[in-house]
């Protein structure tokens, strides 16, 4: 078996984790590979490249990038720009939820400051991609190189061409899905049970597949008013192919069946995630609030409302004097310029999170505040990361701040209401235990 992924962004990461923790640990490639892949996948550019590890290989910083001569390099924790006597011509973005400053892409702009090209970079500092846009700003062509700077895949985003050059031959594929085909060929993949996650260029390998295989489609999105024209050939009979859609959201799940015929559900099943808590949420009076700017909404009036409770406030940068201030309640503790070693004992020590700040998140907190099974409340006018956190558990900002006090003065006097909200966050995340994974996917 393999799992065959479009994409590896963070729905996939749940979903390649639940599998893992139900010991399903298969052979994992993923289509469009970001550079920034676990160890543990692969992509068709890794192996047609052969992308190598080299010993000192090390991530792309941002003030590293190589500039033309008296050009300089300006950046914050957000962002970087490539500016030419303060004209700015290149952007540099870092690898969200990753070490600080790592580059994952650099935009190059004309002098009318229009994009025209962008650099791609891997975790190990390697420029493996070249994207060139037109006059447009709309991606033309994407090229791959491998470590020696040699051109070995090109993609036109045009013509939906794709190029491969590999051991002294050229070959063209009119599709990416006859290209995948081509790469699961020649790395002699196990094809006889596929697992996929997306209805796209994954989905037409298994429908084109020759061999006779039986598929599972994870459905990670959202219908609309009507079942996807991909999703209905799941329920077309084939002696070839037997596929099965496996939704892990409840709600998706029903409004999904309540589309199909009878003969139609039995291709379907529900399922969740299973996940690895770090630790046991000890229902403390200890709350966190990871942030890069000041703008947090009534927290001073939660902080003096909710005084049996110890509000812990970081940020990667230094605070501004409006934060600062806040050190003179005695139930607050502030952690600027705050270390990874402190955070992750932050997380340790808090059994309550706040996703109360304005701006971009930071460290990936929120997600993180649910691997760490601590209890997340939020305001939806700023919320940061809606899967993880229960609709009861977001409250308006302008509106609620009382509502938002009074919630946490109520799971504090009552432990039990504490477990209940605890798990009403489980359930909203999906939560299932092995066993049941197990069962649908054997």
């Amino acid at each position: 078996m393999i799992n065959l992924f479009e994409h590896y962004d963070s729905k996939t990461a749940i979903l390649y984790q639940t599998l893992e923790l139900a010991g399903q640990n298969h052979f994992t490639t993923v289509i469009n590979d970001n550079g920034f892949l676990p160890d543990t996948m692969t992509s068709p550019y890794q192996f047609f490249a052969n992308y190598q590890v080299t010993e000192g290989s090390k991530p792309q910083f941002f003030n590293d990038i190589k500039v033309p001569r008296f050009w300089e390099i300006e950046g914050n924790n957000e962002q970087a720009w490539i500016k030419d006597k303060g004209k700015i011509r290149g952007n540099i973005y870092y690898k969200p939820h990753y070490k600080a400053r790592i580059v994952s892409h650099v935009e190059w702009l004309s002098e009318q400051g229009k994009v025209r090209f962008i650099d791609h970079y891997t975790k190990h500092g390697v420029k493996y991609a070249q994207t060139t846009l037109d006059k447009d700003e709309t991606p033309i062509l994407k090229k791959y190189m491998n470590q020696k700077g040699q051109e070995v895949i090109y993609e036109n985003y045009k013509t939906k061409n794709i190029v491969l050059d590999w051991e002294g031959k050229t070959y063209l594929f009119d599709t990416q899905a006859n290209f995948i085909l081509f790469y699961l060929k020649v790395i002699h993949a196990d094809l006889s049970k596929i697992l996929i996650n997306s209805l796209a260029t994954s989905f037409a390998v298994i429908y084109f597949l020759k061999e006779p295989s039986e598929s599972i489609v994870f459905w990670q999105e959202h219908i609309q008013n009507e079942i996807p024209e991909n999703m209905k050939l799941i329920f077309e009979e084939n002696v070839n192919r037997h596929t099965q859609l496996v939704i892990p959201e409840k709600d998706e799940y029903e409004a999904v069946m309540n589309r199909l015929n009878l003969s139609e559900q039995k291709y379907v099943s529900q399922a969740g995630y299973v996940y690895d808590f770090k630790k046991e949420n000890q229902y403390g009076h200890n709350a966190l609030i990871m942030t890069n700017s000041d703008q947090i909404a009534n927290l001073e009036l939660l902080i003096r409302e909710n005084d049996t409770i110890h509000f812990h406030i970081g940020a990667l940068t230094e605070m501004s004097s409006a934060l600062m201030d806040l050190g003179k309640y005695d139930n607050v503790n502030l952690y600027p310029s705050v270390e990874q070693t402190t955070i992750q004992s932050l997380y340790t020590q808090c059994d309550l999170y706040l996703d109360i700040n304005e701006g971009n998140e930071i460290e990936d907190a929120v997600k993180k505040a649910f691997d760490y099974n601590l209890l997340i409340l939020a305001y939806s006018d700023t919320l940061h990361n809606a899967f993880v956190t229960a609709v009861a558990h977001r409250f308006e900002k302008a509106e609620q701040a009382s509502q938002l006090s009074s919630f946490i003065q109520s799971i504090y006097a009552d432990k039990a209401q504490f477990k209940q909200a605890l798990a009403h966050q489980h359930t909203h995340a999906n939560e299932i235990d092995i066993s049941t994974l197990t069962g649908i996917l054997d």
